[in-house]
């Protein structure tokens, strides 16, 4: 986790943007990269709310 630099969350309902927010914070919370949150019509499964992408620097 202390390697990721980025994230970006798509989401259906943007109104739901302070939960996602929360959720989001309790996970990244000693990190705090940065963030991009994204309304979008769907995901690909239409169940889903929240799709989120993470970059990850890794030194090797």
């Amino acid at each position: 986790m202390a390697n990721v630099i980025r994230t970006r969350m798509y989401v259906t309902v943007i109104n739901l943007w302070l939960e996602v927010g929360r959720v989001h914070a309790l996970f990244f919370k000693g990190i705090k990269p940065a963030t991009t949150l994204i309304e979008v019509s769907w995901l690909i499964e239409q169940k889903l709310l929240v799709k989120m992408e993470v970059t990850a620097v890794c030194e090797s």
